[in-house]
């Protein structure tokens, strides 16, 4: 029978336990990875929408603008300067980057507020509201 040193076994399960640390440490690293993958993705993607609504938001405004300067109701939503202030988020003017209404805060003088949203139906990008207010004097 042979005979083996004790310190050959305390070798083996020293390197199996360096084994087992090493694969905990690269496998936390790799799900740390793809969880930080996955949030800069939702903050860019939140960026983007956001974004988008503001730009929406923006053309909002330059379209009451361009109604209350030809005193013409392009839109017949029965009032000049405001687009679509009617309440109903179906039939707001949409553009590539979202959807807009415009209503009159204030009459004197002339106060329009545009808010602008993302054209994105699930949450939470739906909620996302940009919101420009122009002067007109």
């Amino acid at each position: 029978m042979l005979h083996r040193p004790n310190n050959v076994f305390e070798r083996r399960g020293v390197a199996i336990l360096g084994f087992v640390v090493a694969m905990l440490v690269i496998g936390t690293f790799a799900l740390w990875l793809f969880q930080l993958t996955a949030s800069t993705a939702t903050s860019s993607l939140g960026h983007y929408y956001s974004t988008g609504a503001f730009y929406a938001a923006e053309s909002g405004i330059e379209m009451s603008l361009r109604e209350k300067n030809q005193d013409n109701d392009i839109d017949s939503d029965g009032t000049i300067g405001t687009i679509s202030d009617n309440s109903n988020n179906s039939d707001d003017p949409t553009l590539a980057t979202g959807a807009v209404f415009v209503e009159q805060s204030s009459s004197s003088p002339p106060l329009f507020r545009a808010t602008g949203r993302p054209i994105q139906a699930s949450a939470p990008w739906s909620d996302f509201r940009r919101v420009i207010e122009a002067r007109i004097e």
